[in-house]
């Protein structure tokens, strides 16, 4: 037993002391650094063991390296350039995108049948997907879908209605999330599931699985994106079951089935996905396709991409949503002047909500933008090498394979770019936002990799912010948190015990303009 004993603690001395040699990586390098005070898990001990919001501990580290271009991290063992230069940002994801196209996000297709997804790909197969899926979000096949938002955004109202009396509390970000679930079903795959009165669905679960968080699933996800093709030996607890995914799949193929059986066309990402698919199988039938072609567009890709337009629409939108009714509440007159935006260009437009009249909502854009600057809805990204990168104007060379660092959130909060970042100011982007500096806003990411539901995140948040504040005033109640507190569990920068607030109906305000 003894001998177990010292060769168990000569086993951890020994990781120690690697662990803590591969902290000198930098440090031979040249490159400004914050050493790790743990051995194994660098500077993510106090984000995986729950210990900060990930927004809150990125801008801490940020922060300490205020006059320099970019500066060195470590995640677990492995070392992680971060750039804090906007310009090396733009250059990174733009101009020099061939060399950083890879998200390091490695799921195989073979083994997960929704990894065919553009989350998960890179290279050429990537920018055949890319491009296949481009002209689905074009602004006119997004105005062909906007009943359905409006919809949806109707029975939000009914839904707030039932607060409204004595300013009854409701957690937005909750309400708010079966919203969304219900947008990306209806606009999906045309089905009308209802979630804001039936939270328990089968959507609503599974859209909550995929954001599940613990420490050790955080430990183990993270691991998967280190240690390359052997993460796919480990599972992550939670997430995602199998039956949850075979009911998803089954979702995608009896509504095509229903449809083709019925003759049923409707405008929604799950026609124009099959398009793509019918498409692609007529030029195999014709020759004009190879069948052992990777890039063709078959069940898979279909199946793979609506899962992924499902998880990542529902939840990031609603986050949006949800901290812009926080900041109109805190903020009324910029509430009132965003009511009286919206009240004067739908009298112009018969007092419908229409695709012309969120066009001219100008105020409301601003409203968006500062929203998605204080609360980006993922604290940043990252990029893989796909080749030796030297990083320009120095004379750092960067190993193919190495990971590199985007920190949107601390971007977003730095002083150099904002003024009194943490204030919200919808002003900021006046002119169009002319005077914000390239490189510095980055909601959605930036460059060919920038989110491709970018613009019907953006429609889906001004429909439902539209019709709301036609019909109520968002207030305070006894719940409302001011500051906020983050949920240090969760892998996005999200409010801990949620937004709660209240609402008000606005019929006396109405008789008055």
């Amino acid at each position: 037993m003894i001998a177990e004993v010292i060769l168990f603690i000569i086993v951890l001395v020994l990781l120690y002391i690697h662990s803590m040699s591969r902290y000198d990586f930098w440090d031979k390098h040249g490159v400004p650094v914050d050493k790790p005070k743990y051995p194994l898990f660098g500077n993510s001990f106090n984000t995986l063991f729950s210990l900060k919001a990930p927004g809150e501990s990125q801008y801490e580290l940020y922060m300490k390296f205020p006059n320099e271009r970019f500066f060195g991290k470590f995640h677990f063992t492995k070392p992680n350039l971060v750039l804090r230069d906007p310009h090396l940002v733009e250059t990174l994801t733009i101009k020099d995108f061939a060399v950083a196209s890879d998200r390091g996000i490695r799921d195989d297709p073979r083994a997960n049948k929704l990894a065919m997804h553009l989350l998960n790909l890179t290279d050429a197969h990537w920018k055949s997907l890319r491009n296949k899926l481009t002209p689905i979000f074009s602004p006119s096949k997004l105005k062909g879908m906007l009943n359905q938002l409006v919809e949806c955004a109707e029975s939000l109202n009914r839904t707030l209605t039932t607060y409204q009396t004595n300013r009854c509390p409701f957690d937005a970000r909750e309400i708010v999330s079966r919203f969304t679930t219900d947008v990306i079903a209806s606009c999906t795959f045309g089905l009308n599931i209802d979630t804001l009165n039936d939270p328990n669905s089968m959507f609503r679960s599974v859209g909550k699985a995929a954001f599940e968080d613990t420490s050790t699933r955080k430990i183990i996800l993270s691991l998967k994106r280190v240690i390359g093709p052997l993460g796919k030996f480990l599972k992550a607890p939670g997430g995602i079951t199998n039956e949850m995914l075979n009911f998803f799949v089954n979702a995608v193929d009896e509504t095509i089935a229903f449809r083709k059986k019925q003759a049923i066309v409707r405008h929604d990402f799950l026609h124009l996905m099959n398009e793509l698919l019918e498409k692609d199988q007529t030029s195999i039938k014709n020759g004009e396709l190879d069948s052992d072609n990777p890039y063709i567009f078959d069940h898979t890709a279909l199946v793979s991409n609506a899962f992924v337009f499902f998880v990542a629409g529902f939840e990031t939108t609603a986050s949006t949503i949800s901290y812009a009714m926080y900041e109109l509440c805190l903020n009324p007159i910029v509430q009132d002047k965003v009511f009286q935006e919206v009240v004067g260009v739908t009298n112009r437009h018969d007092g419908k909500v229409t695709y012309e009249a969120l066009q001219e909502m100008t105020y409301m854009d601003q409203v968006i933008s500062e929203t998605l600057r204080r609360y980006p809805p993922i604290p940043g990204v990252s990029r893989v090498l796909t080749q030796e990168y030297k990083v320009p104007h120095t004379d750092l060379v960067l190993p193919k394979g190495f990971l590199i660092t985007i920190p949107i959130y601390a971007i977003h909060h730095d002083p150099q770019y904002f003024e009194n970042p943490f204030e919200f100011n919808p002003e900021r982007f006046s002119d169009n936002g002319t005077n914000i500096k390239k490189g510095t806003y980055l909601p959605f990411g930036s460059g060919p990799r920038i989110c491709i539901g970018a613009r019907f995140a953006i429609l889906e948040v001004k429909v439902a912010l539209a019709k709301m504040l036609l019909n109520f005033e968002i207030v305070k109640c006894s719940k409302t948190k001011d500051p906020l507190i983050y949920d240090k569990t969760s892998r996005l920068h999200v409010p801990e015990g949620g937004i709660w607030l209240a609402v008000q109906a606005r019929d006396n305000r109405f008789e008055s303009i």
